[in-house]
């Protein structure tokens, strides 16, 4: 497994961290339900941390594809600045949802309503902030994302022709 493929395996777990966050949080608000409000608090600390991992693999990954055709430093960049970018929104949203948490050990009422909304409105920004991030990581090299996709281009393997 090189740099590329450690960075392509851990940035879907910040996004997908977040999205079940927002539901859990959406709900266990709305239902009064403090077990599963907390279980949403955790998704946003293990979306901060799967943030951070994606972020600290994402230098392996521009080495193992910087040098590839098609592959333009100019995407890289905008993607790593994203990247960064949603990195500290995330950590933010990971960082007050442990705070409420905090506060809230031994009560059984749970989190309050305060700490839970503000983590809520910076996962939201989080999953904003990582979904661009996302898309331009795709832009990266997925030509068909981009627009500039050659059309019926042929790719010969070493046993077989495949395309048209």
């Amino acid at each position: 497994m090189n740099g590329a493929h450690l960075h392509l395996a851990l940035n879907h777990l910040p996004i997908f961290a977040i999205v079940f966050a927002l539901l859990f949080l959406g709900f266990g608000l709305a239902r009064r339900h403090p077990a599963i409000v907390r279980a949403g608090l955790l998704l946003v600390a293990l979306g901060a941390a799967g943030a951070g991992g994606a972020f600290l693999t994402g230098e392996p990954a521009e080495e193992v594809v910087e040098d590839q055709p098609g592959i333009t430093e100019s995407r890289i960049h905008e993607h790593e600045e994203a990247g960064e970018f949603a990195l500290w929104v995330t950590i933010a949203a990971g960082v007050v949802a442990l705070a409420a948490l905090w506060q809230a050990r031994g009560r059984p009422e749970g989190p309050g309503r305060g700490a839970t909304g503000v983590a809520l409105a910076l996962a939201l920004v989080a999953l904003a902030t990582l979904a661009r991030t996302a898309w331009l990581g795709g832009e990266i090299s997925h030509p068909e994302i981009r627009g500039d996709a050659v059309m019926g281009a042929v790719m010969v393997t070493p046993d077989r022709e495949v395309g048209d």
